[in-house]
Formats: structure tokens, sequence, C-alpha cells
């Protein structure tokens, strides 16, 4: 082997180092989370507005890698030839052993070696090559430019869109739900996270107090007929109607009864209802988010949902709405109510007003869903009928028992998983 031949071996092992560069590098930045990205340029990592300039522009930075690791493999083809041809007599044995070789080479530390290398270490080698990436793009711009002005003119012939898609929501989902499985989001943070996006899916039937429990406070109603009322329900705000429940005139609160009791006191005919506030209405199908800005942008505190047919169907506060996100909240000084009490293994006694979705989620249940939103709305839907204390109902492999009935409205139920091998249920202490 002359010196000849030596530069040629060098330049061949420069070429596959190459191809390995360009394989890596196109491995890395399709790997590296965007997430993950974003935070570290909003953290000022150096290097980081490098890098996501170079991914904003994913079509240049593809044909800067494709064309570089095209012309070396192509370089590495031709010198393994030739050196092929000068050691080996029989030209055809001599081709055959190149193309072989070359193959080989460029497969193993070409291809799959920095292919997989990239992969588990891509916001390293990203952060590595970013700069030689931006190097060899400017020194191959002519070519680069071309190649991607073909690119798009194909794109655009082939109908195929070149807007980058954004992450969506299901997307933010799976990457939270990903992240609690493997340890990198706690479980705790991501159940809060999974609750922060329910918050847009549901709707307001599904938080709100239905009419029946709503107490109300008539119009002309003064301080001697309203002190009884609050005394037995700590309630902070009352909806006040006139002549009729649909005929909601507005919202008494407590703390503007309180601030006028030394008038009231002394005028023995003076109305509580003189200092009500506006009521603030919604379609009981309008989602908890959209009502929950609009009431904070109109100074709103209380909410009264309204059916299809324009009849009040029930009534939310604040509270109730980031209930949705943190849980069950007490009044102040008292632990909150727990909805759902674990009786035994596989055994809860619950309050059948609860929502389905919440329900399916907290017990792992499988309750479909339907024109009800309830626990009680899916026994009546079941059973056809009003059912009496005592009453039985079951349902795949569940059994739910009527305990508390209030007139015809269900309260209370005791459900029990008939299925051993589903496994123990535990609800959320």
């Amino acid at each position: 082997m002359d010196a000849g031949d030596s530069w040629r071996l060098l330049l061949l092992i420069i070429c596959l180092g190459l191809s390995g560069f360009f394989s890596a590098s196109e491995t890395a930045f399709v790997a590296l989370p965007r997430a993950r990205l974003m935070h570290l340029v909003r953290s000022g990592r150096p290097g980081a507005g490098r890098v996501s300039h170079i991914i904003q522009r994913p079509e240049r930075f593809l044909a800067t890698v494709l064309l570089g690791n095209n012309l070396v493999n192509t370089a590495a083809a031709a010198l393994a030839t030739v050196l092929a041809i000068k050691l080996i007599d029989n030209e055809s044995l001599s081709v055959l052993v190149a193309t072989f070789g070359v193959t080989t080479f460029l497969l193993l530390f070409g291809e799959t070696v920095p292919k997989n290398v990239a992969w588990r270490r891509s916001e390293k080698v990203a952060f590595t090559v970013s700069r030689p990436i931006r190097l060899v793009e400017r020194t191959l711009s002519p070519l680069v430019t071309l190649l991607q002005v073909f690119s798009s003119a194909s794109n655009r012939l082939l109908g195929i869109s070149t807007v980058t898609p954004q992450m969506g929501e299901e997307e933010i989902r799976t990457m939270i739900a990903a992240g609690a499985q493997t340890g990198t989001v706690e479980a705790g943070e991501a159940e809060l996270l999974e609750k922060v996006f329910r918050f847009g899916d549901r709707q307001m039937r599904e938080i709100m107090t239905p009419r029946p429990e709503i107490v109300w406070i008539g119009l002309g109603s003064t301080l001697a007929e309203f002190l009884p009322i609050y005394s037995e329900n700590t309630h902070t705000r009352f909806p006040v109607y006139d002549g009729t429940m649909e005929n909601v005139v507005g919202v008494l609160s407590v703390k503007d009864v309180l601030s006028a009791m030394r008038g009231l006191e002394k005028d023995a005919g003076g109305q509580v209802t003189g200092y009500i506030r506006p009521a603030f209405f919604v379609p009981e199908t309008k989602s908890v988010s959209e009502t929950f800005n609009e009431m904070r942008a109109g100074g709103h505190s209380v909410v009264l949902t309204v059916d299809e047919f324009g009849g009040i169907a029930g009534l939310a506060t604040l509270k109730q709405m980031m209930e949705v996100i943190v849980g069950q909240m007490g009044e102040e000084g008292a632990a909150p109510e727990e909805p759902v009490t674990p009786l035994g293994e596989g055994v809860f006694l619950m309050d059948a007003g609860l929502a389905i979705s919440d329900i399916n989620e907290e017990l792992g249940l499988g309750i479909p869903e339907g024109d009800y939103q309830t626990v009680a709305g899916f026994i009546l839907d079941r059973l056809g009928s009003i059912p009496e204390v005592g009453d039985v109902m079951e349902f795949d492999d569940l059994r739910i028992t009527i305990k508390i009935m209030e007139g015809v409205r269900i309260e209370q139920v005791e459900l029990r998983r008939m299925n051993s091998n589903a496994g123990p249920v535990e609800a959320d202490q």
C-alpha cells in the first residue's frame, strides 16, 4: 500500500465518521422532546436558541443532513472501490468486496450505532452537533436551498401541508400520563394536571346543585323570615324569586345582609331582598371553564343554570367549580364531607347525586353515561320507576341498594362489587 492508498484509507474512515455524524444529527433532532427544548430555551441554556432555530426549519435541516450524508456515503463507496481494485487483482471480486464492505461499515458505523446513541442521548447529541450542522448548512447553502425548493414544490404538487402540526391537548395528556408511569412526574401532580384538562371538558350540569336542593328566598322576605332559613342552611348566597321559582330576580348574599343588619333590626318590616344582586344565567350544557372565566370577568360568585325549556336547572358557585380541580372542600373550620365512604372490600356508601364520570374515575367503574348525569339518574333509567328504600338494582358486577329516599328523590345508595376477580377498588381517602 503506497502513500496514496494510505490517504484514501484515511479519507474513507473520515467519510464513515461523517456518515455517522449526519445520521446521529438527524435522529437527535427528531427525538429531542419539543417541550424539553422549550424549557431549555426559556431557562437560557447556552446553545438552546441555536438548536431551536434548526428545529423550527425542519425542511432546511433535513435537506442539509440528507445532502451531506449522501455526499459522504458516495465518496466512501468510491474510495472503497478504488482501494479494493488496487489491492485485489480480480476486478469483479474487488468490486464485490468493496460493495459488501462499505455497505456493512455504513450500516453499522454510519447508521445503526450513531442512531442508537443519538436516540438515547438526544439532548446531549443535539446540542453537540448543532454548531457543526449550522456550519455545514452555510457551506452547502446553494445546494441546500435548491434541494429545499424542489422539496417544497413536490409537497405542493402532492398536496402536502408544510405547516408543522401543533401539539394538541391529547398529546399533552399522553405525555403527562407517560411521565407519571416512568416516575418523571409525581402521581399527585399528574392527577392534578389531568383534572385541569377535565375542567374544560365538564359541563355545568355535571357539577351544579340540582334545583330540588336549592334553598330559595321569596321576594319581600324580612330579616325575621330570613334568619331561620339561614340558620338551617349554611349557604352564603340564596337565589331570590318573585311569585314562582322560574322567575328569579336576583341573588341575596349573606355578606350584604350582615352589612345592613343594623338598619334591618331597627325597621321591623325591612326586607332583606332589597339588597339582592343581579342573577347570572348560563345554559346547563355550557362548559365549566367558560362559565368560570365569565364569572370572574363579570364579578359573579354564583350562577344559575337553565335547561333547554328555559327553566332553572340548578345553581353553582365558584367554589364548586374549583372543586373539579382540587377536590371536595369543607366549610371553614370543618372537614369536607366525603361523598364516598368505604364500608369494606368493594363496598361503598355514596351520595346518589354524584356524577357518573366522577364515580367511574374514583372507583374504576364502567357505568355507562347516557341522558342522565348522576348515580340517581342511572338508577332511575335502569329501573324505569321510583324505587323505595331497600330496593336493589344490579348491573354487570355491581349491586346497588337504595339506602335513603327523600320523597321521590334518591339521596344515598350502597354500591357493592360482586366480582371478586375485578379486584378491590379503594376510594381516595
